[in-house]
């Protein structure tokens, strides 16, 4: 049996990067807190430090280049 793949917002990413940053609490953390896996946030701030605000397009919408 598969497992539903989660998707979550642009405004859930972009506040969860926010905490990360702002907070000085841990990303494991923030994860735990938010619901997410550690991983996910991981990536989460890896693309909006290569890609700001325009990290999370949105579904099949790629980043610009």
């Amino acid at each position: 049996m598969q497992k539903a793949k989660q998707t979550y917002t642009k405004e859930l990413k972009l506040e969860a990067v926010r905490l990360w940053q702002s907070s000085g609490t841990s990303q494991a953390q923030i994860a735990h807190d938010l619901g997410v896996a550690d991983s996910t946030l991981s990536h989460w701030c890896l693309r909006f430090a290569e890609h700001g605000k325009e990290a999370f397009p949105g579904s099949g919408h790629l980043p610009p280049l």
